[in-house]
């Protein structure tokens, strides 16, 4: 799982090797970076970096540690992660969905948020981890480890901690037991506890180069060049972002159509049609609406910077031919009005805010700042 021919990679993991073979591991490490970025990959490989029977340069790939965490039955190796908490499903800990969390990972090779929420049944609804897991958690580092070495706990997503785990595991953190290491893997470290986040060591992960991004959709997902060299260039580094939408082919396509939609009924101020777009809008639920708006945002952005002579990287031959002929709505005047409204709206749709009252509001917004471009 871990990308070898990422240069940025390549020298944090000699960083990590590093700390191991001169006994400077913490026993509380935070790799934070953006989704996709390869950080998740990270906290696999330095665990099997803290388990390996024969490290050298780095693990040896051989050995029987190495072969189970490869297949994710690593016995020491321990995930903890956001999960729907459903007492009619038993689903309260990270275990009772530990095999789905491992399939997700195997397909996709990379890990993200609305992917992992989808698989659980529901991606409109927030995963937390909660006071349950963090009883479980102690419960489970507090054991021996069973083949004698290190216990590892690689923790996902951390800032979906809520209030009362943190606080169980504070002590846990600060002192844990002999021989255990905590990983957390963090996409907006910024949002972690306070409490949390000054009792770990950060390791800053950057975005993957793109042009390993597409090479790594056509080695591992036999995508066509062409095709892996514009979802590389669209998702801007994140792997994840690449393999979904690769995967999701038919969304883009949906989302294009809803953005042109959207655009003319916004420019022709049709406020009956616009309350249709909008209820029709709400029904796609919470994840999808959020990823609309980021895909909102990138075709302002491509719009704006096609004006200063760069081209349009990353889209499909229908996004261009649309853009090509949308982008005189698009200018230096009204450009940071249209940011701010799509930030603002995805700010509340992240919060739970009413969708439909929220995006009739962007909406009369947005009809007053295209009529505003020139």
């Amino acid at each position: 799982m871990f990308f070898e021919n990422d240069n940025a990679h390549l020298q944090l993991k000699n960083q990590l090797v590093q700390l191991y073979l001169t006994n400077r591991v913490p026993h509380a490490l935070l790799f934070s970076g953006k989704e996709g970025s390869g950080h998740f990959q990270l906290a696999m490989f330095f665990a099997k970096v803290l388990l390996c029977k024969e490290v050298n340069s780095g693990p040896c790939g051989q050995c029987s540690s190495c072969k189970k965490i490869d297949n994710f039955n690593h016995p020491d190796l321990h995930f903890s992660f956001p999960i729907h908490l459903s007492k009619s499903e038993k689903s309260e800990v990270s275990d009772d969905q530990r095999a789905s969390f491992v399939s997700m990972v195997q397909e996709y090779h990379s890990i993200g948020k609305q992917v992992w929420y989808a698989k659980m049944g529901n991606e409109n609804k927030q995963g937390v981890i909660g006071v349950k897991e963090g009883h479980e958690i102690i419960k489970k580092l507090q054991l021996k480890s069973y083949e004698g070495g290190k216990k590892i706990l690689i923790i996902w997503l951390p800032e979906l901690m809520n209030a009362q785990a943190a606080n169980k595991l504070l002590k846990l953190i600060e002192e844990p037991p002999e021989k255990t290491n905590l990983i957390f893997v963090s996409d907006r470290s910024e949002q972690l506890l306070q409490t949390i986040s000054s009792r770990l060591q950060q390791i800053i992960v950057p975005p993957l180069e793109n042009t390993f991004v597409s090479t790594y959709l056509q080695s591992h997902f036999n995508v066509e060049e062409n095709d892996a060299n514009m979802l590389s260039k669209s998702a801007g580094g994140n792997l994840h972002k690449a393999i979904y939408k690769h995967f999701n082919n038919e969304k883009s396509q949906e989302f294009l159509a809803q953005f042109v939609q959207w655009m003319r009924l916004c420019y022709s101020r049709n406020i009956s049609d616009t309350i249709d777009w909008v209820n029709d809008f709400s029904k796609r639920g919470r994840e999808t609406n959020k990823e609309f708006l980021k895909y909102t945002l990138e075709l302002f952005r491509q719009c704006i910077t096609n004006h200063y002579m760069l081209s349009m990287d990353g889209l499909s031959l229908e996004e261009e031919q649309f853009l090509m002929k949308f982008k005189p709505y698009i200018s230096h005047k009204n450009i940071i009005g249209l940011n701010e409204v799509i930030n603002e709206a995805y700010y509340h749709v992240e919060r739970n805010a009413n969708i439909k009252i929220t995006m009739l509001d962007v909406s009369l917004q947005l009809y007053k700042l295209i009529r505003n471009s020139k």
